[in-house]
């Protein structure tokens, strides 16, 4: 059997749902190909963002959670930023994702569940479809003018078309949902050192209805540290932030892949091939946050392709999101091999900065009147930021 659309989306994520509803208003005929049962499932990410920017995406409030304090615990520091109106948030992962497959089917495109892509079909060159299989009409070929990866950390038909590397540096993570009413839902809690997470960092994130994510990200091949093991030792460090007496137990246990890649590594435009969200390396590499970034380059991509004008994708990502992404990613670079001294002497520095400065530099906003005072915990970490920008200046995407 084969099947002739305008727009093949592989991946029903926030990158691909974006993509997906953008390139439909357009007036695309567009298919979305998702693996899973169900949008949103299984959660793969702990969903700590900032609300000002999702409310520019246009995301309702019942899809986060606010935070109204952001805790560090250093190996022998502890600061504490709070804000009157919220800054931070974390999102309902599923309800955020289903949010996004609604305003995709609203726009008129199609999400066909349980539907797995095996490769791309080829012609000259060029990619002109991809092969499927799903369990009810067996294998076929969607032929279509355009294919989307949105396939996530795997980003396969990119690396395929070697449109990107592959994922030599992975963030890799690990959180237990639990049910424990004694914990401040008004604070964000990350912890770091060698103790919690050697090259990464530990969090507690409050969702609301007395639930907590706690959770545990390394970077290989950075650290080699069992994420499994380091939550369990989280979990009896987490016990001293809750009300005494009030119990605490997991509800659900979520794992997840992020790649590390310097922003400018993938080619975001190729003959047929549009890469968008992990599987082009567009997320924050600093704390590991992915999905707002993912639905901004989805709905580039998806406006590029309703007006057929698909170089303005890539060069609006990178004028709005380059240097942000590139300042993250030399960090991220510094501090995944910081020890204990070197995490005491940055929350230090933390402890200096005014609340929304810290909240400026969690939600990796470095715009360049305040960034250098804001990120200026060593001077080779300030040469590292230089070289990354510099870097993705010269180079095209």
């Amino acid at each position: 059997m084969t099947e002739h659309v305008d727009v093949v989306v592989v991946g029903g994520g926030p990158a691909g749902l974006a993509t997906a509803a953008e390139a439909a208003r357009g007036g695309r005929r567009v298919v979305v190909c998702e693996r899973g049962h169900a949008i949103g499932e299984p959660v793969r990410t702990s969903g700590g963002s900032f609300i000002k920017p999702l409310r520019r995406l246009g995301l309702p409030s019942s899809c986060w959670h606010p935070v109204h304090s952001i805790r560090v615990i250093g190996p022998t520091t502890d600061v504490t930023k709070h804000y009157r109106r919220a800054r931070g948030c974390v999102l309902d992962v599923r309800r955020t994702y289903q949010w996004l497959g609604a305003r995709a089917v609203d726009a008129g495109a199609e999400i066909r569940l349980r539907t797995h892509v095996e490769g791309t079909v080829e012609d000259g060159g060029r990619v002109t479809g991809v092969r499927v299989r799903d369990p009810f009409s067996g294998s076929y070929q969607l032929h279509s003018r355009l294919v989307v990866d949105a396939s996530g950390h795997t980003g396969f038909l990119a690396r395929g078309a070697t449109m990107r590397p592959g994922n030599e540096r992975s963030a890799v993570g690990m959180e237990l949902e639990l049910h424990a009413p004694g914990y401040d839902q008004a604070e964000a809690v990350f912890w770091l050192g060698d103790d919690v997470a050697p090259g990464g960092y530990g969090w507690a994130f409050p969702v609301g209805d007395s639930r907590v994510r706690l959770g545990v990200g390394v970077v290989r091949p950075e650290s080699d540290a069992e994420p499994r093991v380091l939550l369990e030792r989280l979990q009896k460090e987490f016990v001293t932030l809750l009300a005494p007496g009030t119990p605490a137990g997991p509800i659900e246990m979520h794992s997840g892949l992020m790649p590390v890649l310097p922003p400018s590594a993938t080619t975001l435009v190729g003959p047929g091939l549009v890469v968008v969200g992990d599987a082009a390396g567009q997320g924050s590499t600093l704390l590991g946050e992915g999905i707002r970034y993912a639905i901004h380059a989805g709905r580039l991509a998806g406006a590029a392709i309703a007006s057929g004008s698909l170089a303005d994708y890539p060069r609006q990502w990178k004028r709005q999101m380059g240097r942000d992404l590139a300042i993250s990613y030399a960090v991220n670079t510094r501090i995944c091999n910081y020890r204990d001294d070197d995490w005491d002497r940055v929350i230090r520095r933390l402890d200096r900065l005014s609340p929304t400065q810290a909240a400026r530099v969690f939600a990796s906003d470095f715009k360049p009147r305040y960034a250098v005072g804001a990120l200026l915990t060593d001077p080779s970490l300030v040469r590292s930021l230089v070289r990354s920008l510099r870097q993705s200046r010269s180079r095209p995407h």
